[in-house]
C-alpha cells in the first residue's frame, strides 16, 4: 500500500472516532483473527492496559496491543481504559485485511492534564524522567481511589487537617508553568504506566520526619523518593 493511501485510510478511521489498526487475519474456515493497537488521543503514546469488549467476549489490551478471534460479521465493539473515556462503534470483520483505527480521549480536561504537569514538574523537576511519571501515577491513582476526590484539582488542592497535601501548593511552586519534561511524564501516566505499583502517595525521606509517612509499607523507591499506597 503507498504512503498516500494508507494516510487517506486513517483520515477516514479518525472521522469514525478511532486510531488503532485493525488487521483482521483468517485462521481457521470461520474465524478471523483481529488484531490493533489502541493509543491515547491526546500524545498517541499505546495504551497500558485496558480492554476490548465484544458481547461477551473480552481482550486485554498489553502496551497499546490486543488481538481477538471473531467470526465474519458486524459487531459493536467497546474500547475501555485507564483514565480514558470509553469507546464504542461499529465494526464489520471479513475476510479481506484492512486498517482502522481506535484513539481513545482522557476522562479529565485539558486544564486538568495542565494541572497535572505542573504539579509534576513542582514535585519531581530534577527527578529522572520514571520518577517524574512515578509522582504524576500517585496523583492519579488518587483520583481512582474512593479515599480520595475523584479529580485532578481536587486531589492537588485537597486539604487535610487545614494543611495541603502537597507542599508546592502551600509554597506557590505550583504556579510555575509545566516543562517539556513534566508534560511528558503527565503523558505517558496518563497512558497507565505506573512504575510505583499503584502507589498514592510519596516522600523524601532526606526533608521529612513525618511518623506517619515513614510508618507506611513502601510500594517503590525511584530516585529520591518512596512510594507508598494508603
Amino acid at each position: 500500500m503507498s504512503k498516500t493511501s494508507y494516510l487517506s485510510l486513517v483520515v477516514l478511521v479518525a472521522l469514525l472516532g478511532a486510531s488503532l489498526s485493525l488487521t483482521p487475519v483468517v485462521r481457521g474456515e470461520n474465524t478471523v483473527e483481529v488484531t490493533g493497537t489502541v493509543l491515547c488521543a491526546e500524545s498517541d503514546i499505546p495504551l497500558h492496559g485496558g480492554t476490548i469488549t465484544v458481547g461477551e467476549q473480552r481482550a486485554p489490551i498489553s502496551q497499546g496491543q490486543f488481538q481477538l478471534r471473531l467470526a465474519p460479521g458486524r459487531y459493536s465493539i467497546t474500547v475501555t481504559g485507564p483514565y480514558r473515556q470509553p469507546k464504542t462503534f461499529a465494526l464489520n470483520v471479513d475476510r479481506g485485511t484492512r486498517p482502522l483505527g481506535i484513539m481513545l480521549d482522557p476522562q479529565f480536561s485539558q486544564e486538568e492534564v495542565h494541572l497535572l504537569a505542573q504539579i509534576t514538574r513542582a514535585e519531581a523537576e530534577g527527578e529522572s524522567h520514571k520518577g517524574q511519571v512515578a509522582v504524576a501515577a500517585t496523583i492519579l491513582n488518587r483520583t481512582a481511589s474512593p479515599r480520595y476526590p475523584q479529580d485532578i484539582p481536587g486531589v492537588v488542592y485537597q486539604k487535610l487537617s487545614g494543611r495541603y497535601q502537597y507542599s508546592p501548593v502551600a509554597d506557590g511552586r505550583i504556579n510555575l508553568p509545566p516543562t517539556p519534561q513534566s508534560f511528558a511524564a503527565a503523558y505517558e501516566a496518563l497512558a497507565g504506566v505506573d512504575p510505583t505499583n499503584g502507589a498514592t502517595g510519596f516522600f523524601n525521606p532526606a526533608k521529612t520526619r513525618d511518623k506517619w509517612v515513614w510508618s507506611q509499607k513502601v510500594t517503590a523507591v525511584i530516585g529520591n523518593h518512596r512510594f507508598f499506597r494508603y
